[in-house]
């Protein structure tokens, strides 16, 4: 009887993994109409220096906060690594991630993804509400990163063609142009923007994923490859993995690309 006390003790007293050197707060959107979950990562030692960092902005985070955060930790150990402020954008209401992503990530109106079609506005939204706030909340530098896999990478693919200069770094991987009606590929064809700063863009694939996809991704790759501006520096890598296997490998790879300025 003792010993079954005491293990119920010791279960009463159990709690929640906590991610170190994290904060978490909700922020609403008067652009969207919604309110979101804003997750940050501060480096090693942030609150006993007065020194600045770039921004890793991070889409997804309701799933991809911890990965990003473990990774940018282990990683900022070594010098070509520096440690950087990662800032996550998730969703409040996360039993309609799904529906909400389309909403935010999608660029044009897809019959599949009903509510798709509101990447300008979430563009918007960044640019003008989170970015600033961030600026204003944290030691920040002007150097800005962005992070997006699968339907996030299409939006990253959409700001780069639009805004290419809203962010030094890009990292995209498996972006969904095979789900978009081939949208992003008319917006690569008529796009005009020019970045007046050097812009570093990773970008990848699986090869274990759909077949349709990775065709379709390569020659979107190959078309922009032959569009973009000297200013931008692309780098296009492939992973032996499956669309979600690929995630971690690539994350690393990319960071490691946007953060070689040289």
């Amino acid at each position: 009887m003792l010993l079954f006390a005491f293990q119920s003790t010791l279960l009463a007293q159990t709690e929640s993994v906590q991610l170190a050197n994290t904060q978490q707060f909700t922020f609403n959107s008067s652009h969207i109409n919604d309110d979101f979950e804003i997750m940050v990562s501060l480096p090693l030692g942030y609150q006993q220096s007065s020194t600045r960092y770039k921004v890793l902005y991070v889409l997804d985070a309701n799933v991809t906060f911890g990965m990003t955060h473990d990774i940018q930790t282990l990683i900022s150990f070594e010098p070509e690594n520096p440690p950087m402020i990662i800032v996550g954008i998730g969703y409040k209401d996360f039993g309609n991630w799904i529906q909400k992503r389309a909403r935010d990530y999608m660029p044009s109106k897809v019959k599949s993804a009903p509510g798709s079609g509101g990447a300008a506005k979430f563009m918007t939204f960044l640019e003008e509400q989170l970015i600033p706030h961030i600026n204003s909340k944290y030691r920040t530098t002007e150097e800005k990163i962005i992070y997006g896999h699968s339907t996030a990478g299409l939006f990253g693919l959409y700001v780069l063609l639009k805004k290419p200069g809203m962010f030094d770094g890009y990292i995209i991987t498996s972006p969904s142009v095979d789900e978009d009606s081939g949208y992003s590929l008319e917006l690569l064809n008529s796009a005009t923007s020019v970045p007046t700063k050097q812009v570093r863009v990773f970008t990848s694939y699986g090869t274990k994923e759909k077949p349709s996809f990775v065709e379709t991704y390569k020659a979107f790759v190959k078309a922009l490859g032959y569009k973009i501006h000297t200013n931008v520096k692309l780098e296009s890598g492939q992973f032996i993995a499956s669309h979600m296997a690929s995630m971690a490998p690539a994350f690393v790879a990319g960071l490691q690309f946007v953060n070689n300025r040289d």
